[in-house]
This record gives C-alpha cells, sequence and structure tokens, in this order.
C-alpha cells in the first residue's frame, strides 16, 4: 500500500507517455511534478531517489504498467488534486443506489487541462468543464477553472525561537490559487474540491471545538479509527477499511495536519490550511441523508481495493445557485515538515495546538 515512487519514475513515465509536466522547486531542494494529465501535483520529493510524500499510483514504477493504467481510463494516479463538488450533484446520477451509479466525469479527471508556466517559479492549470447535474439541481453547468501552484514561506519564520525551532528541520511549502467560475447564472450550485491523497500509517489531526458535529457518510467509523478529544479529533489512516467522514465548517478553523513516520524514522507533518468559512453553505450531501450539509473537511480513508490510501479533503467557497457569488478565488496552503518527532511535535503544538 505504501508505494516508494520517486521523482525519476514519476518523470519517466510522464516522458515515455507524452504527458506535459512541469517542476517545481521548493525549499531545501523538495520538488514537486504537475502534470497535465488531471491536474496532479506530485510529491513533495525530498531527493531524486527518495519516495514521494504523497501516496502516488504504483503504476509508475513500471512503464507496461503506467500504459494499462492510462489505457483503462483510471483516474487515480495519486498525488494532490482539485475535483467539482458537490459529489452527489456531479458523480451520482441515481442518489437512491449510490454506488450502483456513482461515477468520475471524464470532463474533470482526466479533464482538458492547459499547463504553462506562468513565472519564475509559478505554474498555471487552466481548463473549462461542462458538468451535467443530476441532484440539488439539474441541468448542465459550464465552469472555468484555474489554479496557480507556488512556493510559499514557512509560516514559524517570524516567532522568536524560530532558529531552535527549525534547526535540523526541512520544510517546504506551497500554495494553490484557484479560482472556479461559471459561465451563467443559474440554481447550479459548485464548489472547487481539494483532496490529497496520502500513505497510510499515520494519524490525521483536526482541531475543533469540543462540540464538533460528524457525519459518516458510509458505515459508522470504528472506535479504533477515530477517536474524540478536548480539543481535536484524531483518525488513522490505515488504508484497509474504507470510510468517509465529514465535519461541520462551525466546528473547525481552517488548519488540519497529517501525522506519520518515513521509512528512516524521520517523522512529518503535512499541515493544510484554508480558508472556513461557516457562512458558505457546503453543499456536500450524503446520498442517504438529503439536506445534512455544512462540511467544509472529509476525511476518506481506502479499503486497499483502491490502492490503499488515505485522502484530506477540504472545500472552496460555493458559487452559483443562491450564493450572490459567480466566481470564487481561494488559497489553498500546505507545509510539510520532516525531522526528529520530538521536533516535529513541538511544530505541531505552534500549528494545530494539539500534542501529536
Amino acid at each position: 500500500m505504501n508505494n516508494e515512487i520517486t521523482l525519476r519514475q514519476v518523470i519517466d513515465r510522464l516522458e515515455e507517455n507524452q504527458i506535459p509536466y512541469g517542476l517545481l522547486e521548493l525549499q531545501h531542494g523538495v520538488t514537486l511534478v504537475i502534470s497535465q494529465r488531471g491536474g496532479r501535483i506530485f510529491g513533495p520529493f525530498l531527493t531524486a531517489a527518495s519516495g514521494s510524500i504523497f501516496w502516488t499510483n504504483g503504476a509508475f514504477a513500471e512503464p507496461g504498467a503506467f500504459r494499462a493504467f492510462l489505457h483503462s481510463g483510471s483516474w487515480n494516479l495519486g498525488g494532490d488534486r482539485i475535483w467539482i463538488a458537490p459529489e452527489i450533484q456531479y458523480h451520482v446520477p441515481d442518489r437512491s443506489d449510490f454506488w450502483g451509479s456513482v461515477f468520475w466525469p471524464a470532463q474533470v479527471d482526466p479533464g482538458n487541462y492547459a499547463l504553462e508556466q506562468s513565472g519564475p517559479a509559478e505554474w498555471r492549470l487552466a481548463q473549462e468543464m461542462a458538468l451535467q447535474a443530476y441532484n440539488l439541481a439539474s441541468g448542465q453547468k459550464e465552469l472555468h477553472l484555474e489554479r496557480l501552484i507556488r512556493p510559499v514561506d514557512d509560516p514559524l519564520r517570524n516567532l522568536s525561537d524560530y532558529q531552535a525551532l527549525s534547526d535540523g528541520v526541512l520544510f517546504a511549502g506551497y500554495e494553490q490559487v484557484v479560482t472556479l467560475s461559471e459561465r451563467k447564472r443559474d440554481d447550479i450550485v459548485s464548489e472547487a474540491w481539494s483532496l490529497t491523497q496520502l500513505n497510510p500509517g499515520g494519524h490525521m489531526v483536526i482541531p475543533c471545538s469540543p462540540r464538533l458535529e460528524t457525519t459518516d457518510y458510509y458505515q459508522p467509523v470504528d472506535g479504533d479509527l477515530q477517536t474524540f478529544h478536548a480539543n481535536h479529533v484524531r483518525l488513522r489512516i490505515t488504508g484497509n477499511r474504507q470510510y468517509k467522514v465529514g465535519y461541520k465548517a462551525a466546528h473547525v478553523f481552517g488548519r488540519l495536519a497529517y501525522h506519520n513516520h518515513l521509512a528512516d524514522g524521520h517523522a512529518y507533518l503535512i499541515v493544510r490550511n484554508f480558508f472556513n468559512n461557516p457562512s458558505a453553505p457546503y453543499t456536500e450531501e450524503p446520498d442517504h441523508t438529503p439536506g445534512r450539509r455544512g462540511h467544509s473537511i472529509h476525511v476518506y480513508n481506502d479499503d486497499g481495493n483502491a490502492g490503499g490510501f488515505g485522502e484530506l479533503e477540504c472545500n472552496a467557497q460555493t458559487i452559483g445557485g443562491d450564493t450572490g457569488r459567480s466566481s470564487s478565488t481561494d488559497q489553498l496552503v500546505l507545509w510539510l515538515y520532516v525531522g526528529r518527532a520530538d521536533q516535529i511535535r513541538e511544530i505541531g503544538l505552534h500549528l494545530l495546538g494539539v500534542e501529536l
């Protein structure tokens, strides 16, 4: 399940299949690969020979397997991606038969992205989409999606004890400036939907209110997989038991993290920072509970049938319908820290207010 896919393997497979890509250098020699196919961000790669921090499909390991993967039409490349929500609206023709009708629109993924280098340290992905809405509202929706991807500074850099805090710690960070716009006003709502695939073995940590309200999209999550604490909720990412949980925007604060370890024993922390807006509708709903919405964060754990990964998911601002907004621009920031376990625990306290 924990695929050791390297920077060289990703580049080789993309080049062998004439898939355009860009390289974005972050701090400390860390590299991202931005793929035109699927609008993926692969990595972060600490070195050319080290495995990707994000879960990456094992098909990248071998040329024939990757060609077969492409011919299969599967979406599941791995990495960091943007889809369009609500899933219940754009992916599920028959709400009464979720698993029998759910599909993944090719207009979104792999889509028809254009990729260009828009600055010395910035890449731009953009595409037009025409999607069919089946639930919440119906009809065809024409959308434009644009993503600017560039490095960001360490959020801890202005702290008085930064030198001691960062000594021996590798930091790398990037942001996506995501703009979603509709071509015409109607009653169909849309949201940019960020999904980052994770190697299993660690814990998702979500700072939250002690009144946290959650929603199980599938069968209830086992108590040994999700535990509630005074100031956060913690989920084990195992890649071998399927669950999906939504967290209400009113109870979370726009920052969540994934804490895991590399094969060499070093700890790492992935922190997602985004604009959490409880006044936004956040229109995603489970198939079985119409009207239950307001979730800005979701966590998904695969059962192994799709590769054995987890997903850190968050939603951008809603456009369309009665929102009064036909376009939204959101910043999705990701910070990565790698170091000794005690160092990463201290950084977790600073950024999350939580004992990892």
